[in-house]
């Protein structure tokens, strides 16, 4: 019986200083024990679980006043204008007041030629009920920034508030202004020309005399 258990112990003893100890040792790793600690930890992770969903309750319900109002008007539609030459619509036109805010740059150039918006003007450019003063094809043209297509874009399609002038950075008005401003200025000297001519006939020779 000795001699019989004698060969045997060699191949049941581990070496410590052996590689593969750490394997062996892992291999006969009790999966009880393991699994006894993830049922413990269980409760534990539930907690933050439970807090973490009662975290939106305390959250306040009641929304800022302005909010709703706001959100009416970003949603407003817009009437799609077309080319007056192809009578199609261009597929970046705002659909909503808060997609008319989102246009970007590229956006606008396209629109404008879309509309004939352009220097030198077509025969098309005033075949619309507004015409603006344009950017694209001007020597200028990389220097307009975002905010002042989209004024001028706004202005184009009839919203309110686009008039408005942009003041610089040196605090006098922007070319634009100015552009608009004459415009303006030689249109209302023609209506005045054209009343007094029908109110008067020789109210114009009067003027280029200097009399009344």
């Amino acid at each position: 019986m000795q001699g019989s258990n004698n060969p045997s112990l060699p191949g049941i003893v581990i070496d410590p200083s052996s590689p593969q100890s750490p394997t062996v040792s892992c291999a006969f790793s009790p999966s009880t024990p393991t699994s006894s600690m993830s049922s413990r930890s269980t409760p534990q992770s539930s907690q933050p679980a439970s807090q973490a969903e009662s975290k939106p309750a305390k959250r306040p319900r009641k929304v800022h006043p302005s909010f709703q109002p706001v959100l009416r008007h970003l949603r407003s539609p817009l009437c799609p204008l077309v080319s007056s030459t192809t009578g199609q619509q261009h597929p970046d036109f705002p659909k909503t007041l808060l997609a008319y805010h989102l246009l970007t740059s590229r956006q606008l150039d396209d629109l404008a030629r879309h509309f004939h918006q352009v220097w030198p003007p077509v025969e098309a450019t005033r075949a619309y009920p507004v015409s603006i003063p344009p950017w694209i094809g001007t020597q200028g043209e990389k220097s307009v920034d975002l905010q002042t297509k989209r004024r001028r874009f706004g202005r184009f399609i009839g919203l309110r508030g686009c008039e408005s002038p942009t003041v610089g950075t040196a605090g006098s008005t922007s070319e634009d202004d100015t552009e608009e401003l004459l415009e303006r200025m030689e249109w209302e000297w023609e209506q005045g020309l054209r009343q007094a001519q029908r109110d008067d006939p020789d109210a114009i020779l009067r003027w280029k005399a200097w009399g009344r």
